[in-house]
């Protein structure tokens, strides 16, 4: 694909940037939804229960800030993770009207298989696009979400 001319007016194309890693995003979902499959898991459920693992017990709320997901969605994804026995909601010791989602023995197997199946994605995903790309992706995209304040919790 052709390189798009570079706007006179900034050295940096953000615009560019943001239309390309739109499509770099939806290919690597594409690839990491397709591992996950193997394991009947969607990204977001993966996704989810890695917040729940990292934070311990958090609220709904808590769910909501790190995810970046409407309430609606959160709701429609732990329902599911609690369907099939991967987490579990309690109230909160100090406050009972505070919903905490909690990873059961069950949730706790699964995440897991999934976080070998994603190393195994990863593996292939940084083979094709190189090493040095991923680093600086990862860095780029780890200054950025520091720069506008975007919650994260560090991976494993």
């Amino acid at each position: 694909m052709p390189a798009l001319p570079e706007d006179s007016e900034h050295s940096v194309s953000l615009s560019h940037v943001i239309l390309t890693l739109s499509g770099v995003g939806t290919r690597m979902l594409e690839g990491l939804a397709l591992a996950l499959s193997e394991e009947g898991a969607s990204v977001e459920q993966w996704r989810i229960l890695q917040l729940v693992s990292r934070l311990g017990s958090p609220s709904m709320g808590d769910l909501a800030a790190y995810s970046g997901l409407p309430n609606a969605s959160l709701s429609r994804i732990v329902d599911a993770l609690e369907d099939n026995a991967s987490v579990y909601r309690l109230p909160a010791p100090n406050d009972r009207r505070r919903i905490t989602v909690r990873l059961s023995d069950h949730g706790a197997g699964r995440l897991g298989r999934m976080n070998t199946i994603v190393s195994a994605w990863e593996s292939s995903a940084i083979a094709l696009i190189g090493a040095e790309n991923a680093h600086a992706l990862a860095a780029a995209v780890d200054g950025t979400a520091e720069r506008l304040g975007i919650h994260r919790v560090q991976p494993a």
